[in-house]
């Protein structure tokens, strides 16, 4: 279905199609008249198709073209001031078709008629045609914030990547500055921003007490983090990271960290691995405590974990459970 809308004269004109019928509407924003009619192939006088004749009538509103034309003339007839018979409007078409076939024809558009009380239909008529006056403006003004907001969201976007280009050259600082003398003591105190993974040696030259856990959550691609040496927690209550998928934790076997808490901090974790913790328990209770994406886990040498519940838990949840 299609449809266009036109001023012609004092009219104007409304225009739609379907496969059965044409749809045409003529209002007078003068005197406030209105005629509408449904046309069909019998409304036609040549054999030509639905679609053709509504090209035919779009042409000739539009005005563009001199060989297509198309006038107008009323025959609504007063009876009183109270009440008016029904007229009709006579549209009168000379058109050029295809450039080769000159066709004339005529059609009738009936006029609507609210009631028998003219002035009444007339008001109606007024009413409508502000209605449909405001209608266009407010459809034009949305048009307008529509257009304005997709030139904002297009500027937004191009900001936003200029901006990650931006932070894409910025390194994030792991250690408190006056505990990097030099560079090449901690290649891992300054990784970028964009880096999508990172492992850092805890113990490397006793730097674990040193380490700015809460940067962490600036990596804002990170997915994949390995920690050698984690001696220093005894939980996850100060790292975080909303990106993070997988989290490896190597901790040296000294027994300082004993619990899960905090997990909840990377909530798009996937993959757990927890080395060499014998001091890790409540397992369980902590995974239950919140929802979790978490699909793995790997645990090896965490002596202090109950298997028996821990593996009911997985097979429960359908999370893949490693235990060494």
């Amino acid at each position: 279905m299609s449809s266009a809308s036109f001023v012609h004269g004092p009219f104007a004109v409304l225009l739609s199609e379907n496969e059965q019928t044409i749809y045409i509407k003529l209002t007078d924003t003068v005197n406030f008249m209105c005629f509408e009619d449904t046309l069909g192939p019998s409304d036609f006088p040549f054999n030509l198709s639905l679609h053709e004749y509504f090209v035919i009538l779009q042409k000739c509103f539009e005005q563009s073209d001199d060989n297509f034309v198309v006038s107008l003339s009323a025959s609504s007839i007063m009876a009183d001031k109270r009440s008016h018979s029904v007229g009709s409007l006579k549209l009168k078409v000379n058109a050029l078709v295809g450039g080769i076939v000159r066709v004339g024809f005529e059609i009738f558009v009936s006029e609507r008629i609210w009631s028998n009380d003219g002035k009444l239909t007339v008001n109606f008529n007024r009413l409508e045609q502000k209605q449909d006056h405001d209608m266009k403006a407010l459809t034009q003004k949305f048009d307008q914030l529509t257009h304005r907001c997709e030139t904002l969201e297009a500027a937004l976007e191009t900001q936003r990547e200029e901006f990650f280009r931006i932070i894409d050259r910025l390194d994030v600082l792991l250690f408190a500055p006056h505990h990097v003398s030099h560079e090449n003591h901690f290649t891992f105190a300054l990784p970028k921003i964009s880096s999508d993974k990172i492992e850092i040696n805890c113990g490397q030259f006793g730097a674990s007490s040193h380490l700015r856990f809460q940067n962490l959550s600036i990596f804002y691609k990170l997915k994949q983090l390995k920690l050698l040496g984690f001696v220093s927690k005894s939980n996850l209550k100060d790292l975080s990271n909303d990106t993070l998928v997988e989290l490896e934790l190597n901790c040296g076997s000294n027994g300082t960290f004993t619990s899960l808490e905090g997990f909840t901090n990377f909530p798009s974790l996937t993959t757990l691995t927890v080395i060499t913790a014998p001091g890790l328990a409540n397992v369980v209770q902590t995974l239950k405590s919140a929802p979790h994406k978490i699909k793995t886990i790997k645990f090896q040498g965490c002596t202090g974990v109950n298997v028996v519940e821990l593996q009911t838990y997985c097979q429960e949840n359908k999370i893949f459970l490693a235990l060494s």
